[in-house]
Order: structure tokens, then sequence, then C-alpha cells
């Protein structure tokens, strides 16, 4: 079982400087205030004394090298990083190059788990055994699902004893008036919600993992004044996919795609005008977007995971198969 403690705790018990470079990769999105994963997550830090926080871009890698050559004492928090394509692979092996150099230096580094492995399946083995090298390298390893622990320490060979639990930070809503919220999404993205209609969304980007084919499947069986709304960008390498639902949704008055980047201005009127959140991914171990569904206090559809069942939230609803999805949208 992970420890249970604060980040702030994660850091102090692998350094015992008093004033501590921290170096987080990907960078932090500081323009994205209330709906950055990272930001949420070290708020708390930017207060308190003791910390120098710096963002990591991809070409400054060499950053926290550089501080351990000349005897500066720094952290590295490593969240994600994945080789996603040809064209990415000479960047990948560039920041995995300076990863290995930082820890023959005698780097420190921590490694945040958010799923065992890229969601895209692209470059498997290459993308597998640069993860069991940072799962073995860590000093420590974060988590935010303690019922993952025995798999993940399994699938990269890493001992349990190295695995901390620090939860999910928690996504603040910006709540408003169901009816302005639906007013904002028809004036924005020019479609036509009426006040009436109940609507499930499906939010983030457009991916193979989230199964939306599905989710339309059965949609396309449902009542007109029952919608679905599909919102976010279409993930690099998925345009296949985005053409796939294009075409089967066409003239489909129920099912609503809005195939592009959802700014944070919007964000919260899409999760305040629904009535249901619906996730159909599969593999994954955790997630934001149902984290950021639940702060909104309105009912989220969800697969049977063990790590989403650790969330206790009344607002989530299970179903196990697409059947039993199926089951859960006819009698909303």
């Amino acid at each position: 079982m992970a420890i249970d403690m604060k980040i702030q705790d994660l850091y102090r018990e692998i350094t015992d400087s008093e004033s501590i470079t921290l170096f987080v990769a990907p960078p932090i999105r500081f323009s994205h205030k209330q709906s950055d994963y990272l930001y949420l997550f070290y708020k708390e830090i930017f207060k308190m004394n003791g910390f120098v926080i710096k963002s990591l871009k991809s070409y400054t890698h060499f950053k926290p090298l550089v501080s351990n050559l000349f005897g500066k004492p720094s952290l590295l928090h490593y969240h994600w990083i994945e080789c996603s394509g040809l064209l990415s692979l000479p960047l990948f092996i560039y920041k995995f190059l300076c990863l290995m150099l930082y820890k023959w230096t005698g780097g420190k580094m921590i490694w945040t788990v958010h799923n065992k492995m890229p969601m895209d399946g692209k470059f498997y083995q290459i993308n597998y055994l640069f993860r069991r090298w940072m799962a073995k390298n860590a000093d420590l390893l974060h988590i935010q699902c303690h019922s993952a622990i025995p798999e993940v320490s399994s699938f990269f060979g890493a001992n349990e004893s190295k695995f901390r639990f620090v939860p999910h930070p928690v996504f603040p809503p910006e709540l408003m008036p169901r009816a302005a919220a639906v007013e904002a999404i028809n004036h924005r993205f020019n479609v036509n919600i009426k006040i009436q209609d109940r609507l499930f969304l499906m939010i983030g980007h457009i991916s193979k993992y989230k199964q939306i084919d599905q989710v339309c499947d059965i949609f396309i069986k449902q009542p007109i004044q029952k919608k679905l709304v599909i919102a976010g960008p279409v993930k690099k390498g998925q345009m296949k996919l985005y053409r796939k639902l294009k075409k089967k949704i066409n003239g489909v008055e129920n099912i609503i795609m809005i195939p592009q980047f959802i700014s944070e201005e919007s964000v919260p009127e899409f999760l305040n005008a629904s009535d249901y959140t619906i996730f159909n991914f599969t593999g994954l171990l955790t997630s934001g977007g149902v984290n950021l569904a639940l702060s909104y206090k309105k009912p989220v559809i969800v697969p049977d995971i063990s790590c989403i069942r650790e969330l206790d939230r009344n607002e989530l609803i299970f179903f196990k198969s697409r059947e039993e999805l199926e089951e859960i949208i006819d009698r909303l």
C-alpha cells in the first residue's frame, strides 16, 4: 500500500535541502489556472517558502542536468512523456538522454504514473521500455490510485515500496445557470441546443480509446430531445477516426460534434449545460476528465474501474459493458 502524503512531503522525503529548485515536465500552463492539472497540483507549493518551481519545455530538458553539475540542489518531477510518431522520435530521444545523464550525475527524480501506457497504443515497445526505465530509476513513484499499485508494480517491475499516494487536485467549478450556459454554447459554436433538451456530454480530445463511436451508435437510436454533445479537438493522428465519426453522424439530429479546442472560458459552459457527462474509455487507471466533471456535482457515467470507484462519489453511474451503458442511457 502506498504511503499517503502531501506533495511537499513527497519532495522532502528525498532531499534534506532547505531550499529546493523543482523542475516540472511538461510545462505548467499558468494561463489556465482553473483547468490545468499541473497548475492545480502545485498551487499550494507556489505559496511556500523553500520551493522554486521551474517548468521544463522540450528544448530546456538539459537544465536539471546543468543544475546538478553545478552543485545546486534540485529535484525533477516528471508527469507525461511519450513517443507518438516518427516525427517526434528525435525529440523523444533527446529528452531521454537528458533524463539519463541527469540520473547518472546523481539527480533526484519522481515520476507520476498516470496510466501504464499511452492511450493511443503507438510505438508500444519504445514507450514500454522507457517507462520501465523510469519506474526503475525514479527515486519515488507518485500515483493517484491505491488499487492500481500491485498491477503497475508488476507491469514495470518496480517495488511497491517506491509508490506514494497524493490525490488528484480538485478542479474549482465555475457555476452558472444552465440556460445561460446553453445560450453561450449556441452563440460561440453556432449550434442549436434547446433548453428542454436532455444533454449528454463527451468532452476532451477526440481519440480512439474513448470509444466515441460506440456511444454514437447508442444515441442514433435515441429520441431527438436526448442529445449527445461531443466537444473537443481531434487528437494528433486521429483524423481517420474523426472522418469516420463525421460520416456516422451525418444527418443525425441528436448528435452534435464540435471538433475544436475548447477554451478554459468555454469548459464551464459545457459542464453547466449538460445533464450527464459520459466517459467510455478503455485501459485507463485515472482520468482528469472524470475529476473535472465531478466538480460540477452532476451525474457522470463511467466504466466500472477500480480507480474510479476509489473516488467514492454519489454522482458516479457505473457500467460494465456496452449493453449496460445503453440500458443506462435508455432509462435516463
